[in-house]
């Protein structure tokens, strides 16, 4: 068996609720759903090997995308808006900023050219 993709559904909502039986069917997928609510849920957040966290957009972690790109650069967090059938993709992909060029490059590179 390969190697299983651990992903956090973060959410109370019906839909996360559906996405993460969903989810579960999927072979080579590990999903834990997380409730807001949880008690340690800063403690499931960060445990090692995660790799993607799904969360409602309309039910946001309020400063723990910050602190979760801090401590797991390598995560990816992916926003869903079931109402909108949207997708934002949060990546906490680092840039090199050591002049007002390297920062003109980023903003360029995210705005899709100036």
């Amino acid at each position: 068996m390969g190697k299983r993709i651990r992903v956090v559904l973060y959410g109370s909502s019906l839909f996360m609720a559906g996405l993460a039986v969903s989810l579960k069917e999927k072979p080579g997928l590990e999903v834990i759903h997380i409730q807001p609510s949880a008690p340690d849920v800063r403690q499931l957040l960060n445990e090692p090997g995660l790799s993607v966290i799904l969360f409602d957009l309309n039910e946001p972690p309020p400063d723990l995308a910050l602190a979760l790109f801090q401590k797991h650069p390598e995560l990816s967090l992916l926003a869903l808006d079931p109402a909108g059938d949207r997708l934002f993709t949060l990546s906490s992909e680092p840039s090199r900023l050591l002049t007002i060029d390297d920062l003109l490059q980023v903003i360029e590179s995210h705005a899709g050219g100036l």
